[in-house]
């Protein structure tokens, strides 16, 4: 077999090689300086050596393709705006029409992304199920911020700021001016069942007794009969509450129970409508649209007209 040349040069270079490296004497070698210590590496790696941990090997929960809701609406042409029945955010004027803040909101918010509006109506155990189930693609209504909310739906930046009053029976509780006084085992407390008044109320008078009723239910009938003692109330309606009964209703504390923010709210993973509905409310309120529908609807203007 003949062997190509340039294989046998290179058997032979690196025969030399070696040879060379075996007749270097030992004494000459120990004085070659030793290899530079490799600097440990940088980032998560600790400088003291400490070994990494090992990878955590739980499956995670991906989360699923998001929906479009911006093009969404702008392909359909309509905005559905989830609202439930509350004053002054959600109400119907002399004419049957519905009007509030909540429906000023809506409205604007149709007319600067060049759609039409329409309002789905719900309710305060649904409000959040049917924007789930995509009833509708923003729920704007007053809506107060909570954890429990914040687990299934994103919120928005705050709309309005809202308070949670006591409003009592004046003969039961006309003596009565502190928190004190109503969490007591005898004091009956009207709220709406299932709803952030009980839960407040709850905390709050944990010795009271609560008198659930449903949402469709008449709240304020038991505390001008008599049979309670008082119910919570979101403000501004406690003035208008008192208004129309002043010989029998009082607002007996000076502070509110509760002080919290209302905002919209959108399914998650939907960033982009999330951002877009932020720069929005940013726009509107600097602007003073926002801060002005807020003055009327929420203080004095709208009050005045009760």
């Amino acid at each position: 077999m003949t062997v190509p040349r340039h294989t046998t040069a290179g058997w032979l270079s690196l025969a030399t090689l070696l040879l060379a490296v075996a007749t270097v004497p030992a004494d000459v070698r120990a004085q070659e300086p030793a290899p530079a210590p490799v600097a440990p590496a940088k980032g998560y790696h600790d400088p003291a050596a400490v070994p990494l941990r090992t990878p955590n090997a739980e499956e995670p929960v991906w989360a699923r393709p998001a929906i479009d809701t911006l093009a969404t609406i702008r392909t359909r042409g309509t905005l559905r705006v989830g609202v439930v029945a509350n004053e002054p955010f959600v109400m119907r004027d002399a004419t049957g029409e519905l009007t509030g803040f909540s429906i000023d909101l809506g409205r604007q918010l149709a007319a600067d992304m060049g759609v039409d509006v329409e309002f789905v109506p719900t309710s305060w155990s649904q409000v959040v199920p049917d924007l789930i189930g995509r009833q509708f693609d923003v729920a704007a209504t007053g809506l107060w911020i909570t954890p429990a909310r914040a687990l299934v739906v994103n919120f928005s930046e705050a709309t309005s700021v809202g308070a949670m009053h006591l409003v009592a029976n004046k003969a039961l509780a006309g003596a009565m001016t502190s928190v004190d006084d109503f969490n007591k085992t005898d004091v009956r407390l009207v709220v709406i069942a299932g709803t952030s008044q009980e839960a407040l109320a709850a905390r709050t008078f944990p010795k009271a007794t609560l008198v659930r009723i449903p949402e469709d239910g008449d709240p304020l009938a038991p505390v001008l009969e008599g049979k309670a003692h008082g119910l919570l109330v979101t403000s501004p309606v406690p003035q208008v509450v008192v208004r129309q009964a002043p010989d029998r209703l009082i607002m007996p504390l000076e502070q509110p129970l509760q002080v919290t923010r209302a905002a919209m709210a959108v399914r998650k993973g939907d960033a982009d409508f999330l951002n877009f509905l932020n720069s929005w409310l940013t726009f509107h309120r600097e602007g003073g649209w926002l801060d002005e529908r807020e003055r009327h609807w929420l203080g004095s203007d709208w009050l005045s007209g009760m």
